[in-house]
């Protein structure tokens, strides 16, 4: 063999060893082909106390082959960064949303924005306790009280006072008595006063409503209590009002009964008063009593006795008033 064709042969043989190893294929990856827009702004709480934060989520399409601010704004009272950056390979990004402090009840919103995309969330702000000072936020008394009683009543602040703090009251009566002010201690939150109510010399208040008011900083609570007449022993001026009574026959011999209503201007005082021999018991007003008259009054108009005594089961039974009293009968229907 000629040399020549030898090396040739040599050159088919080592062709025919080399093994060809493809290049290693790779995909791209997903975010290279993403261009983010602004998808979402949402906050982990749409209302907080003013001076409180809150976290806002900012979420994008897809996964951001590249870092990517969102421009960010809030209203009054509200704080964000000028940018929340999304980092590369993620979707979404969250910052903190700061408040002020604030002494009334506010409605505001941050909003986002990342290529003329605009997104909203609204936030808001509910009054911060002990801002800038503390208020009054509640009136405690009784629902009722008679007249010439005295009430206590308690003034609460929405928070503790750091130092001894006067707050000041008012009634939207002449008849209720109110101090002008009451001292809330370094310390506690809340206070106590007296309501005293005043009953006429003569006759009796009918039931009326007085609104009592805690004021401090602008910043008021109140409460309505009624006031009931006085309970206190029958006197003279004192007054009376009987109901028609409607008569129907009683039995066969000529007699007809009828029930009569007393009502008295005041309560009955303790151990209650009897009159015309019904009892009206202790702090009521009325009272009902069986009348009897043979034959049919020829005239609608009847006068007739009535007597009011303290209740012999607990007193002495005296009379307290004898006199006569006209009231108009109607025949049963």
């Amino acid at each position: 063999m000629s040399r020549r064709a030898a090396r040739l042969a040599l050159g088919i043989v080592l062709a025919a060893a080399v093994v060809t190893v493809p290049a290693a294929v790779t995909s791209p990856p997903a975010e290279a082909g993403c261009r983010p827009a602004l998808k979402a702004l949402t906050l982990s709480r749409s209302s907080v106390v003013g001076g409180a934060s809150t976290t806002a989520t900012v979420t994008l399409t897809c996964r951001t082959p590249r870092r990517t601010a969102v421009r960010l704004w809030a209203s009054t009272g509200i704080r964000v960064p000028a940018y929340v950056y999304v980092s590369t390979g993620r979707s979404t990004a969250k910052v903190t949303v700061r408040t002020s402090p604030t002494a009334v009840r506010s409605s505001g919103r941050v909003k986002a924005v990342h290529r003329q995309v605009v997104r909203r969330a609204a936030l808001v702000r509910s009054v911060t306790p002990c801002h800038p000072t503390p208020v009054p936020t509640a009136v405690a008394l009784p629902s009722y009280v008679h007249a010439g009683q005295a009430a206590t009543g308690t003034v609460t602040l929405d928070c503790v006072a750091k130092t001894s703090l006067a707050v000041g009251l008012t009634s939207s009566s002449s008849w209720v008595a109110v101090p002008g002010s009451v001292t809330v201690a370094a310390g506690r939150r809340t206070a106590s006063f007296k309501a005293l109510t005043k009953a006429p010399s003569v006759g009796s208040l009918p039931a009326f409503a007085v609104t009592i008011r805690a004021t401090r900083n602008q910043k008021s609570a109140a409460r309505v209590m009624q006031v009931r007449p006085e309970i206190r022993p029958f006197r003279a001026g004192d007054r009376f009002t009987v109901d028609e009574p409607v008569l129907t026959p009683e039995g066969s011999d000529g007699w007809v009964r009828g029930t009569l209503r007393i009502t008295l201007d005041h309560p009955a005082p303790a151990g209650g008063l009897v009159v015309n021999g019904s009892v009206i018991a202790e702090g009521e007003t009325s009272t009902e009593a069986t009348i009897y008259h043979h034959p049919y009054p020829a005239d609608s108009r009847v006068t007739d006795h009535l007597i009011i005594t303290t209740n012999p089961s607990s007193g002495s039974g005296d009379v307290l008033v004898r006199e006569e009293f006209t009231y108009t009968v109607r025949p049963a229907p």
